[in-house]
């Protein structure tokens, strides 16, 4: 079993940011803290509001409408649908799907959570159209609401192909944080039912209950060693305490896909933090997807916190950005 504890180890470029910046890199002792949903979820939406302000989609090339699409329940889940503008490509033109589940520890988060963190520095350089969901909150909305959500759009989207104008034979699952474990349980449950997806992009994923990590299995010390920075195993152990209150129910491969069957999926491409709660948990499902012979790339990004990528000017999110480019146009054969 390979130790993973040296990638918590700082990286200087980030500490030099944080330090300049007045952000904390102390690790306080494990604690579990409360968290505020009603005021975390405002101060996103403002502060979500303030960045698109500042970046319009147009800037980029993009346009978008915002539409909805039925759940199981006859719930409308709200999606939005992005795509070149006219001038950039022409609109008789399929393109690749890029299907979007965003972050925010399933409690918070919308579609600009991930246009900020993960599809901004694709726009520049890919043609996709985008689909993103924004599934129902926990913990307003019990678990596995989100997952069904993002299901019920996800079918919904692949029988109509047409009318969104993507090509069928190329489809990226793709999030982060949280919305990363969702595409993940969402490509295990497509092959399940023969449903064609080309790759699946995760991002620092959420991807398993911290009471059922098969520690025999795999490394984990991760969540000993984040104690504190920006995202704490204390903050990650309370989310998952919120969104699935039961201590057993975890165990269930759709809301931990690291215990799911792995076999046969389609080509990963995963990123890591070194100084994530969430850590082991992704260098576990690339190690599982490996001895399962699934083609994956994982990169580690050693000494940064879980949302790293959403500050642009450090040396890891560069190079995060030239690696994310290369491993779409991989999964595309671009």
């Amino acid at each position: 079993m390979q130790d993973n504890s040296h990638y918590f180890e700082a990286d200087p470029d980030w500490t030099s940011f944080a330090e300049k910046n007045g952000y904390s890199l102390k690790s306080p002792p494990y604690e579990v803290p409360n968290i505020d949903l009603p005021a975390a979820r405002a101060d996103q939406n403002v502060s979500e509001a303030e960045w698109t302000k500042i970046h319009p989609l147009s800037s980029v090339g993009y346009e978008s409408i915002d539409i909805t699409i039925p759940a199981r329940d006859g719930y409308e889940v709200p999606v939005k649908v992005s795509r070149p503008l006219a001038s950039r490509v022409p609109t008789t033109r399929n393109l690749p799907l890029l299907f979007v589940t965003h972050g925010g520890g399933w409690v918070q988060g919308t579609h600009i959570t991930e246009e900020a963190w993960l599809l901004w520095p694709l726009y520049a350089d890919f043609d996709f159209v985008v689909i993103s969901v924004e599934y129902r909150l926990a913990p307003d909305n019990p678990s596995p609401t989100y997952m069904d959500d993002s299901w019920d759009v996800l079918t919904n989207t692949l029988a109509r192909s047409d009318e969104f104008r993507f090509d069928a034979d190329r489809v990226i699952l793709a999030g982060s944080s949280a919305g990363g474990g969702v595409a993940a349980t969402l490509s295990q449950a497509a092959l399940a039912k023969n449903m064609k997806i080309r790759g699946v992009l995760l991002n620092v994923p959420v991807l398993c209950d911290y009471r059922h990590f098969p520690q025999n299995k795999f490394s984990y010390t991760s969540y000993e060693e984040c104690g504190g920075a920006f995202l704490s195993s204390g903050e990650m152990r309370t989310i998952w305490d919120i969104v699935v209150p039961s201590p057993t129910a975890g165990s269930d491969p759709k809301i931990s896909p690291l215990l799911g069957d792995v076999n046969g999926l389609p080509p990963h491409i995963i990123y890591v933090a070194g100084q994530d709660p969430l850590r082991d948990e992704g260098i576990a499902y690339a190690e599982k997807l490996n001895k399962a012979r699934v083609k994956t790339s994982l990169v580690v990004y050693q000494g940064v916190p879980h949302n790293f990528g959403e500050f642009w000017t450090i040396e890891a999110t560069q190079r995060w950005w030239i690696d994310l480019k290369m491993h779409v146009r991989e999964i595309l054969e671009l």
